[in-house]
């Protein structure tokens, strides 16, 4: 029963509401970064070295809110790759906001997407974290319905082509022969 929320077509256009607004929060936030020198321009590596430093910050103490491991893989991965993970997430959330706005592969934005947001809460962020979060999960969950008022809805016959796959929303080429 509580499929047919996900998957029912009826339900399309809420979730295109859902995947419009998270589009756009990433892409308000992407292009804030884009157009920031200490995110994408000389001063590449700046932003988010401050940010990976304050995540480190918080793994200290009785209560941490930034686990051992994961200060770990900033400390020996993250921290000395500053600068490109400061294009990858400038430039990553833009595109994830993109695809998200237009809805085209809208399952695989939202997933990236949903990485973006754990890997910030990992750092111990929460603001909007959390809610978008929890939105692209959804967004996964309802699939294909999530993109059918898209460009997915174009694509996803063209694609399904390329790689001889139905990807058509609620189910198989062979339950719609039915």
């Amino acid at each position: 029963m509580i499929m047919r929320f996900f998957k029912d077509r009826r339900f399309s256009v809420l979730w295109a509401v859902v995947r419009i607004w998270l589009g756009w929060q990433w892409l308000e936030a992407g292009l804030g970064k884009i157009t920031s020198p200490v995110w994408a321009g000389n001063k590449a590596g700046v932003a988010v070295g401050g940010f990976l430093q304050g995540a480190l910050a918080k793994a200290t103490g009785d209560h941490p809110l930034v686990q051992g491991w994961y200060a770990a893989f900033i400390k020996s991965f993250a921290l000395p790759q500053a600068k490109l993970f400061s294009y990858l997430v400038a430039y990553g959330e833009v595109l994830v906001g993109i695809a998200l706005l237009l809805g085209t592969f809208t399952v695989f934005a939202a997933v990236l997407g949903a990485l973006m947001n754990l890997n910030y809460m990992l750092a111990g962020t929460t603001s909007t974290n959390p809610v978008m979060y929890t939105l692209a999960i959804l967004v996964i969950i309802a699939g294909a319905n999530a993109g059918l008022i898209g460009l997915d809805y174009w694509l996803r016959p063209f694609v399904s082509g390329l790689v001889g796959k139905n990807w058509r929303a609620g189910g198989t080429q062979a339950q719609h022969a039915h």
